[in-house]
C-alpha cells in the first residue's frame, strides 16, 4: 500500500496549485530542485521520485513571490543623505 504522505511530481504539482494557486510545470519544480531551492526527495520506488507531503506545503508556503531574486545579497553600504 502506498504512503498517502509521500507524493509524486504530479501530486506535488497539484498540492502547489491548490495551496498557492500557482502553477508550475513540472519541468521548473524538477529544476528548483536539481538547484537546491526546493525539497529533495525523500525516496523512490524504482525511477519514481517521492516527497514528503508535509515539506512541500511548507516550501509551497514560504517560498519567495515571481521575480524575487535569492540569488543577490544585501548591500552592507548605507546610504548617506
Amino acid at each position: 500500500m502506498a504512503n498517502p504522505h509521500r507524493l509524486t511530481t504530479d501530486q506535488v504539482l497539484e498540492l502547489i496549485k491548490s495551496e498557492t494557486g500557482t502553477e508550475l510545470s513540472a519541468t521548473t519544480f524538477r529544476g528548483y530542485v536539481t538547484r537546491g531551492q526546493a525539497p529533495a526527495p525523500v525516496e523512490k520506488i524504482g525511477r519514481t521520485p517521492l516527497w514528503k507531503r508535509s515539506e512541500i506545503i511548507e516550501w509551497a508556503n514560504n517560498r519567495p513571490g515571481q521575480g524575487a531574486r535569492t540569488d543577490l545579497r544585501q548591500s552592507r553600504r548605507r546610504r548617506t543623505d
